[in-house]
């Protein structure tokens, strides 16, 4: 069974990610490249590898 709590905190995470590559997609980039390292980054031209990879790596920071 999943923790409803941290589905909210997930999709908090996920809609914060979408606006931020909704406003342009070189937020997201530069959010993983700053924030987590430029090996973090994924080796592809799609704008939802970015999205996942980012909202992937700030759920992992928070351990859920």
């Amino acid at each position: 069974m999943s923790n409803t709590v941290n589905d909210i905190i997930k999709d908090q995470i996920a809609d914060d990610v979408c606006a931020m590559a909704n406003d342009d997609i070189w937020n997201v980039i530069n959010a993983i490249a700053n924030d987590y390292g430029i090996d973090k980054l994924p080796y592809c031209k799609d704008n939802d590898t970015f999205i996942d990879t980012l909202i992937a790596l700030k759920v992992a920071d928070l351990g859920i």
